[in-house]
């Protein structure tokens, strides 16, 4: 009768738990949620990335993120989620613009 071997992995000390925990808090995995649009909740898949920056523009705007999702919704043409993909992009790019207009143009050499 053959008993079970125990394998160890040496060279990594993490067991699969703290692989999943590590894996789902990179900026880039897949994150279901469940918002509430205008009284009806859905679950929507983002990167963790556009997670992240929907909250930081909700709360720049005294928003909750149903309150901002419920405006994303109302003027979008495709799918909920690269709906909100978008505007967080193009939220991002408004941010970029503003701040470059308000920092001076810097010589091409400041020795000069």
């Amino acid at each position: 009768m053959d008993l079970p071997v125990e394998r160890h992995n040496i060279g990594n000390s993490m067991d699969s738990s703290d692989k999943a925990s590590k894996t789902s808090a990179a900026p880039g995995a897949m994150k279901k949620r469940s918002v509430v649009i205008a009284g009806h909740r859905t679950s929507v898949s983002l990167e963790n990335v556009f997670w992240t920056e929907l909250k930081k523009i909700a709360a720049g705007k005294s928003q909750t993120v149903n309150q901002l999702v419920t405006d994303i919704d109302r003027d979008r043409g495709g799918n909920l989620s690269s709906a909100i993909r978008v505007y967080v992009l193009l939220f991002a790019q408004d941010v970029k613009q503003q701040n470059d207009r308000d920092m001076p143009e810097l010589p091409s050499n400041p020795l000069q």
